[in-house]
Formats: C-alpha cells, structure tokens, sequence
C-alpha cells in the first residue's frame, strides 16, 4: 500500500533509509517481521520501496516481540530511563530511552525555548506532567537540565501535578526570574491559574503544553487570565507520543495560520478539512522524524530511537504540508501569511484525530477533539473547567443516547437551575461541532435530530471520574463499544 502524502526533505528520505537499515541489521524482531509478512528488505534502496515497507503497529510489532529483540543489540539494560504509555488507549506499555532520544528531546525543547526567549531570558521552568514512569515530566525536565548546562539560563523545578505546589513554586521563585514557563497538561494548567494569588497571575508566564489538543479560544482564554491576550505565541502546544518522543511542536507560523483559518472557511477547508477548530497544526523536523501518511489517512512514524520505529502507525489520523505547499494555498486563497520554519528540513503536520478513541454511536464514531473545541468556548469558561467523558447508554427501550458528562469550576454550585442555560449552550455548541466535522453525523442527525443530541450532565470539580490523572480520559471505557 503507497502513501498518498509523504515527507519530501532529502534528509528526511536519507534518515528513514537508514533508520531501516539499522533496524534490519542489529535487531532480533525487525527482519523476523518482515520475514513474517512475506518482505525482503533487499528491495528497499529509495523513498518509492520505503512507501511499500509493511507498517508496524503495537500490536503486530513492539507487543509481539520480547523487549531485548527490539532494541539494536539486544541489550535492555543499554536503556537509560523506560517512559511508560498513559494507558488512555489501551494498557500502558514501556518504552526505553537512551542518550539517542535525550539528544533529540534537548534539540528539539532548545527550538522551542528559543520560541519563547528563554535562551535571552532567565527563564524557570515548572514542570507540572505527572512525574514517575510517564513521559511527559522526566523528559521535560531532563532537556531543561542539559539546556542549563549548555548555557541556558533556565532552571527547573518538577512539583508534577499538584496544583497548590506549583502555585507556591511559582509564587516564591517566579520573582527571580524574568520569565516563568509552565509545562503541563491544558486542563491541569488551567486549573493551576483558576484561582490562583495575584502572586502568580502577574509574573511573565508563558506555556508549554502537551497531552491533547487545544482550541484558538482556550488559548485567548488562558492568556487573558495573565493579562497577555496579544500573545498567541506565547502558549507553545506539542505533539508527541510515549512511543517516539517528541514529533513537532507549534510555532508562530502554526499558529498564525490556524488563528488565520478560523477567520476565513476556505483556508480551514484546504488546510485542515474544515475542522481547524479541533485539529493540530505544529512544524516537525523530518531529518528526525520521517512521516508519511497512508491510503487511509493514517499518519506513519519512522523515529532512529532505542527501539526504532519503522513507519509506525499510534493510530492518529492527518496529512504532511510542506512549506511551499502553506505558502501557496494560502497565497491562491487570497491571504497573506508569513511562512517561516526552523530548519531547512521542517515540514509541517496536521493532527485530526486519535482513530482508537472513540464513541460508536449509531455507528458513527464520536471522537473527543471536537467535544473539546465546543467546550472552550469563552462564555462557557467560568462555568466549567474543560474537562469531560463522553460516553454511550442504553436504555429500557434499547435505544442509545449519547452521555456528555461535564467537570463543573471548582466553587460552582452541583448543577441548579443556573446551569440549564449552560446545558443548552453546551449541547447546541457540541452539536454544531460534530456536524461540521463528520458528515456521517450530520448525516445523522438530519434523520433523527434531537433523538442523537448529547445529554449533558454536570459533576462538581474534582469528583469521581475527574480526579487528578495523569492524562484524563475523554472517553468512557463501555464494554459494548
């Protein structure tokens, strides 16, 4: 099967070819795979045999081989540090990682601590991702240490997720520094600031952000609370994987043209399929992280790493742009947008959607990103926190009705009558979000209309099924799905 979009950098080909080769040649499970699959890796020599490789998955690759065999050498205690999965998408599995993926990571957080002045700028780095075998925390955070000792003034402190520590790290450090960068997870983040002292809202803090994506309203939202609404670029989102690390992260030019897409429907309809208002848009370095997208839209990873990935599908969904091709869809269309990368093998990547996370509803699959962009929504901000599950019941009559379960702001009251108002606008915006992203539920709800709408029900902040998690779970794990 061929890919229909691929990464076009010379170097990202030449990386690929000899990411392959390496796992062909120095590990145990890879050449018994393709062997399995009935591929002779001798056919491989260029981009157009590479797009023919079988695809490896969790499934048919890293859980179907003992750790030693996947990793060159067949030495597991070659690994520096194992990351663990979340395990939102299934059980969580271990992923080694040595001074190959460290270089990466510190390259990788050097663009973006550039982004953000902290390479001019005495910066501290609170790191708020979940510390322990998750990766988000130890890989932040050892980054931010080699850039301190490679001449960044940056400097870390870890409270991982407990919001009133990272407040009184902020609040009795932050003054030190000219800048403060909080590293965690969107909702998490938002609810260190809710409520947060005068002592922490008016220091320089900026954002970086990973875990799951984020609308262009939630960020206005989120930097409206430390009085920088002219400073999109400010709030930095990345996205990766346990899996691979790292793939790519927002720039300004990401950034601007998403923000540039939701003011005009046929930017966001060239660029992202109409659904800008769910989908990621971040630069991504192909000289290392080679992707390609197959015949179903899947994207396919190839990352040199502890245990190399060799056109490795997570499951999420999205399309390659290359910087010509921005530049000159924007510019067709009439509007001006400032293309500018990295380096000169960045590319550039949209994320749709995670194809494993999901409701099947009447057959239609709901998935989590558009729910999150309807809930960003300005006037919905002091009522909730973001955070919801969505899930599928059936009832007496056999009929299955659509569950929206909704975190209510701490201090509001458990759901009253003040709260049917924010239940109509809720459903009424998750509505229209699902039409405008899926045809299929549009479909839908053309046939049965109100009958398929969300029902919303409020749960007061921080009950069950919304307690501190590593990485909260959109979706309700229902036996029948």
């Amino acid at each position: 099967m061929s890919p229909i979009r691929t990464t076009r950098s010379a170097a990202g080909v030449n990386g690929a070819l000899a990411t392959f080769r390496k796992a062909v040649e120095t590990t145990d499970a890879y050449p018994r795979f393709l062997s399995e699959m009935g591929f002779d890796p001798n056919t491989v020599a260029s981009a157009p045999d590479f797009s023919l490789v079988p695809p490896t998955t969790k499934k048919n690759y890293v859980h179907a081989y003992e750790l030693p065999q996947l990793i060159p050498g067949g030495d597991a205690t070659s690994t520096r540090i194992y990351s663990s999965s979340s395990g939102s998408s299934g059980p969580p599995t271990h992923w080694p990682r040595a001074k190959l993926a460290l270089d990466h990571s510190v390259v990788l957080h050097e663009r973006i601590l550039r982004q953000l002045g902290a390479d001019r700028l005495s910066t501290l780095v609170v790191v708020c991702f979940a510390m322990g075998n998750w990766i988000g925390g130890t890989y932040t955070l050892r980054a931010i240490e080699e850039l301190h000792d490679r001449g960044f003034p940056v400097s870390a402190v870890a409270p991982g997720v407990h919001v009133d520590t990272v407040r009184m790290d902020v609040a009795s450090l932050g003054m030190h520094y000219d800048q403060v960068i909080l590293a965690g997870y969107p909702p998490f983040v938002r609810d260190v600031l809710d409520g947060a002292g005068h002592d922490v809202l008016s220091q320089n803090i900026k954002f970086l952000l990973a875990g799951e994506s984020i609308g262009e309203s939630w960020r206005d939202g989120i930097l409206m609370l430390v009085g920088k609404v002219d400073s999109p670029e400010d709030v930095c989102l990345v996205y990766g994987t346990a899996d691979a690390g790292m793939i790519g992260h927002e720039t300004p030019t990401t950034i601007a043209a998403r923000r540039l897409a939701f003011q005009h429907n046929d930017l966001d309809v060239t660029l992202f399929g109409g659904t800008a208002a769910s989908s990621t848009l971040v630069e991504y370095d192909a000289s290392l992280r080679y992707i390609e997208t197959d015949e179903q839209g899947y994207l396919l990873f190839t990352v040199d790493n502890t245990i190399p990935l060799i056109r490795y599908r997570i499951n999420d969904i999205g399309k390659v742009i290359t910087p010509c091709e921005l530049r000159r869809r924007v510019s067709e269309l009439g509007h001006h947008l400032d293309v500018t990368t990295s380096t000169e093998h960045s590319q550039f990547v949209v994320v749709k959607q995670r194809a494993d996370i999901a409701v099947s509803f009447y057959a239609v699959n709901i998935y989590p990103e558009p729910v999150r962009a309807a809930l960003a929504d300005p006037q919905l901000t002091d009522a909730i926190t973001g955070k919801f599950v969505l899930g599928r019941r059936t009832g007496d009559d056999l009929r299955d009705t659509l569950h929206l379960h909704v975190e209510l702001r701490k201090g509001v009251e458990s759901p009253g009558s003040p709260n049917a108002e924010c239940a109509k606008v809720i459903r009424r915006n998750v509505v229209d979000a699902l039409m405008s992203s899926s045809s299929e539920f549009n479909e839908l709800h053309g046939m049965y209309g109100a009958a398929v709408e969300p029902e919303v029900e409020f749960h007061p902040y921080g009950s069950e099924g919304f307690q501190l998690q590593i990485k909260q779970s959109a979706v309700e794990r229902v036996g029948s799905l």
